[in-house]
């Protein structure tokens, strides 16, 4: 019997070559869409699930709010370390001190390869009991972090550097003075972590181990709870210990400071602290990648039920004959779902082969690194087969129970030929499918415009034609003569000494105070960056009142210039001149003497802070204004000059532009991503309703034939059929817009800085959507109108 089912719905699908090539194109492009947004959204959820102890792994999280200013930081104090693993429901603790924390200083860090230093940036401070905690695999040795200068590495960096894994017992030499003992090799961190380290220093080789107290933060802490730990008592212990050890102003005035216990699987999704040590997902863009996955799907489910309740007069006779001969209504159904399940198997397999060869172009996108590995294909070969049978059973379902059911008498009588008109649910379906269409093009012109935005805000500062030379800590005391020498070059226009860029990583928040005695409840969290006289000009920063750093100058050593947000923040009407205090080894004292406009330093999703420019010499990277008319004469003169200084280190640079752009990578990548799934899903709609517009024009061509003898023109003829289908167009433009419009201003206000939602989005999304499917249905319409009237009147 299902044999039979087989080869019949096999001759079907021949005889009606372009009806199956429509679906099946359809059908190929939304499950492929679909499969390629369930490996993004699969690889989303599934980072630090390789730890077998993941869900009892959690980090302290604090969060405080001074003086109106809240923030979340992923660091805690040191005392965490030691006081956590007294709680009687903690098995472990692991804390990880980022090389670039605040609880240390800046560094860089050069390993020695043969006569050359190689930077590495995946580089932490930890302990032993990190290997207890998380898991990750020893290939060799024993992870012992215990004494100071040990080392464990990962095998790519053992590979790197000692051209295989078995670098156990050798040294490893950082900053040309340090030498690590490696105790153990693992197997290189998963990429769906959040931390991706490649060499492990052992925490005591740094005088920090033993410095420190509660006012030391950024360090990252973790503790692996005990099977059945009573999560809110330990965090209530928390919150005592905190009270215990800060002042009492910390918990008035509407100031707070709490801890809780972040989850390991929510750092990734549903973190929004400061100072992750990864670059974060977003819970948000996997639901819409989600939703957006499912509307494709739908939307090519659609399409096939539409086009087969549209050829119902065409598979009527049919029907009523194979009634007439005794068959069942339940035989009628088992045929048409065959034959639908039959479809969905041949778009699923032309869908794999479509999702394995777009894969390489959709990880360019995405900025991921996902494959069809045996490991996917263990749950993806299950999950298509389910998809088969599912989307095979829905987009066949409803063609199958309104076919079945014709009554063999009043098919043969020809009372119902009429397949195209009366469809309500074939209405309803194209309105769906294309208030789909409009929200995603609507999503697509705000995100464009956000981003065109971003790309072309004054944000205060110039990054274009500038020149970042990174690691010139590594020259030492030379980076400055480095610095004076670039300045010389005949394609330079000025150069700055700094670390501390708008467009930088490096960051040093500090507390500052108006007046003396200091007061907690005056503290205002600054940026606190050191910078040479040459800052402010390189960068193009404007300065509003008082003057510039001056070499001439020795009290400027005292001196800083802070932005607008740090003058209101202060509340200070006339700012120059006025001191600030801060307490860090020791009281410091600094005169304002002068005041630049606001300037964006960090992402435009967040508002502009205080930042203090204090005048000191910070040798971690040189940046230069150059001239573009001859880059590559200009580069190579750089090279020397550096090579002439330091031939040993690498000569590495990148231009602002770029880092800042770097900035916006999440959202650019969404972009991308939602531009060419909202092209597919219109192209999926518009196949959908090219082929109805076909069977529209087919149902119709006597009546055509008629108007064309009668005098119709083709216009009329073109217009007639069109107008069905764009009135739906039309509706479903009533329904997306407001829903668009309130998704998309949600999405806005993520950002501080933000485009205005203009009224002329809506009508450019629903111009494009009638302009499309209009251009879809003329081309059926156009030639149904141009036939010969004479074959339509003599078919019979």
């Amino acid at each position: 019997m299902i044999k039979n089912y087989i080869k019949t719905a096999y001759r079907n699908l021949k005889r009606n070559k372009g009806f199956t090539a429509i679906n099946i194109l359809g059908l190929s492009v939304g499950i492929a869409t679909c499969l390629l947004i369930v490996f993004y959204v699969a690889d989303e959820l599934s980072y630090d699930k390789y730890n077998t102890k993941a869900g009892r792994i959690f980090r302290i999280t604090s969060t405080a709010n001074l003086n109106a200013n809240l923030q979340s930081f992923a660091g805690a104090e040191k005392p965490w370390m030691q006081l956590m693993s007294n709680f009687p429901e903690v098995e472990k603790t692991a804390s990880f001190i980022p090389v670039n924390s605040l609880f240390l200083s800046p560094q860089k860090f050069f390993v020695r390869k043969g006569l050359n230093n190689v930077q590495e940036k995946k580089i932490v401070y930890t302990q032993s009991s990190t290997f207890d905690v998380f898991t990750l695999p020893v290939i060799s040795g024993k992870p012992d972090l215990n004494e100071p200068h040990t080392a464990v590495i990962s095998e790519g960096i053992a590979k790197k550097y000692f051209n295989n894994a078995d670098a156990v017992g050798k040294i490893l030499t950082i900053n040309d003075t340090s030498q690590y003992k490696i105790t153990a090799v693992i197997k290189d961190v998963p990429a769906q972590s959040h931390f991706n380290y490649d060499i492990f220093l052992s925490y005591s080789s740094i005088p920090e181990y033993k410095a420190g107290g509660w006012g030391y933060g950024g360090v990252h802490t973790y503790v692996l709870l005990k099977p059945g730990a009573n999560l809110k008592s330990i965090q209530d212990q928390m919150q005592a210990i905190a009270y215990k050890n800060y002042p009492a102003s910390m918990h008035t005035n509407g100031n707070y400071l709490f801890y809780t216990l972040t989850p390991l699987l929510d750092l990734h999704l549903r973190s929004n602290s400061q100072y992750d040590l990864m670059e974060r997902g977003s819970m948000q863009y996997v639901y819409i990648f989600s939703l957006i996955a499912a509307f494709i799907l739908l939307i090519a489910c659609v399409n096939f039920m539409n086009l087969s309740t549209a050829r119902s007069s065409t598979r009527a006779k049919e029907v009523g004959v194979r009634k007439v001969l005794g068959s069942a209504r339940k035989y009628l159904m088992a045929q048409f779902l065959t034959e639908s399940i039959l479809v969905t198997l041949i778009s699923t397999i032309i869908a794999l082969v479509l999702a394995w060869l777009l894969m390489p172009l959709f990880n360019q996108v995405a900025f991921k690194n996902l494959a069809f590995t045996t490991g996917t294909m263990l749950w993806l070969m299950p999950s298509l087969i389910v998809m088969v049978l599912v989307i095979g059973l829905l987009a066949g379902s409803y063609p199958a129970f309104f076919l079945s059911a014709f009554q063999p008498i009043e098919v043969l009588k020809g009372k119902l030929s009429a397949g195209f008109k009366g469809g309500f649910l074939r209405s309803f379906l194209v309105v769906f499918q294309f208030s789909i269409s409009i929200f995603l093009i609507v999503g697509t012109l705000v995100i464009y415009n956000q981003l065109h935005y971003i790309q072309n805000k004054n944000l205060g500062f110039n990054r274009d034609q500038m020149l970042v030379i990174k690691n010139t800590n590594a020259l030492g005391k030379q980076a400055k003569l480095l610095k004076q020498e670039i300045k010389q070059l005949p394609g330079v226009i000025n150069a700055t000494m700094s670390t501390y860029l708008p467009t930088g990583d490096e960051r040093n928040i500090t507390g500052l105070f108006p007046q003396l005695p200091i007061d907690i409840k005056q503290d205002v969290l600054s940026d606190f960056w050191p910078v040479d006289a040459d800052y402010i000009n390189t960068l193009g920063i404007k300065l509003i009142a008082g003057r510039n750093f001056s070499d001439q100058l020795a009290t400027d050593s005292s001196a800083i210039i802070v932005n607008e947000a740090f003058v209101k923040r202060f509340g200070f009407k006339d700012s120059l001149n006025k001191t600030v205090y801060r307490f860090s080894f020791g009281l410091q004292a600094y005169h304002i003497v002068g005041v630049v406009k606001d300037f964006n330093y960090s992402s435009l999703k967040n508002t502009i802070k205080p930042v203090a420019l204090v005048y000191n010499e910070d040798r971690g990277a040189i940046t230069a204004k150059i001239k573009t008319a001859n880059l590559t004469a200009l580069m190579a003169q750089m090279k020397d000059k550096w090579k002439g200084l330091s031939p040993n280190q690498q000569f590495t640079y990148s231009f602002m532009d770029e880092d800042f752009d770097a900035t916006y990578r999440s959202e650019q990548r969404v972009g991308q991503l939602f531009i060419s799934f909202s092209t597919l899903a219109i192209l999926i709609a518009c196949l959908g309703l090219f082929g109805l517009a076909a069977y529209a024009a087919e149902q119709r061509n006597k009546e055509i034939g008629i108007r064309k003898v009668l005098g119709a023109s083709v216009s009329t003829i073109v217009n007639m059929l069109s107008m069905e289908f764009i009135k739906l167009v039309l509706i479903a433009i009533l329904i997306a817009s407001p829903i668009a419009w309130f998704v998309m201003q949600k999405w806005l206000q993520d950002f501080a800085y933000r485009v205005n939602m203009q009224w002329w989005i809506l009508a450019v999304a629903g111009g494009v959507a009638v302009l499309i499917a209009f251009v879809t249905i003329s081309f059926q319409s156009i030639k149904a109108a141009i036939a010969n009237p004479v074959r339509s009147l003599r078919s019979e």
